[in-house]
């Protein structure tokens, strides 16, 4: 896996245009994967997002990864709202800026940092796959960590339109930490869900926050759920 992420960043310098989706056209590293160039990354999730992702809003991108979704939301805002991601990983948050950089985006803002209950420090797992790092007591990394409600209710944040959570198991603590708001301001949420104890979490809040919601993939693999609600 190491050298894998050694090949990734070696190459990090070529990127090629994306074939195919809402990003056509634009550019993306070439090493982050073949879905990405072909415009077929994650697409039932894609046109989830799409469908209820309006121009203007404030997107709030938790796990954001390499910039997939931010760059979405980018495109489609152009010079209205606002991206604010987080993203602990550094070659996460670094091929991020690159792909912000090279497609002309500079409506976003990016904090290096893991969302939780509590702002502090973490430990964080990054020997996994660039899309698989994790909030662990035994990870190899420590990282900051932010709470959404203590941004939001400090004013350091405005208010969000939309949330995408997606933090490979950490979605429970994600959710503690931003209960206020999400109870105050209704964003609309799409979340994954990443073990049957996060779905069920997930559906009763949803439930107790009166969110209709569907299920995108019901037959998801190993309990791995992703869920599109709206107040």
């Amino acid at each position: 896996m190491k050298l894998k992420h050694v090949i990734k960043n070696l190459f990090s310098g070529i990127t090629l245009p994306i074939q195919s989706g809402p990003l056509k056209g634009k550019r993306w590293i070439a090493t982050s994967g073949k879905k990405f160039i072909t415009g077929k990354f994650e697409e039932y999730k894609t046109q989830a997002f799409l469908s209820q992702f309006k121009k203007g809003s404030i997107f709030y991108d938790i796990g954001a990864h390499i910039g997939y979704f931010s760059a979405i939301a980018c495109s489609i805002n152009q010079d209205s709202g606002h991206v604010y991601a987080f993203e602990p990983r550094p070659d996460n948050a670094r091929f991020y800026l690159r792909h912000m950089a090279i497609n002309g985006f500079s409506n976003f803002t990016l904090t290096k940092a893991a969302v939780a209950a509590q702002e502090g420090t973490l430990r964080f797992n990054a020997n996994t796959g660039t899309a698989t790092g994790h909030l662990s007591e035994t990870g190899n990394l420590t990282v900051d960590v932010v709470s959404i409600d203590q941004l939001v209710n400090s004013g350091r944040l405005p208010p969000p339109d939309f949330i995408k959570i997606d933090v490979e198991g950490g979605e429970i603590e994600v959710l503690k930490g931003c209960e206020q708001t999400i109870a105050k301001h209704k964003p609309k949420l799409l979340i994954a869900t990443h073990s049957p104890e996060t779905h069920n979490y997930v559906v009763q809040f949803l439930n107790s926050n009166t969110y209709q919601y569907k299920i995108l993939n019901q037959d998801g693999i190993k309990g791995d759920t992703e869920i599109m609600a709206t107040a």
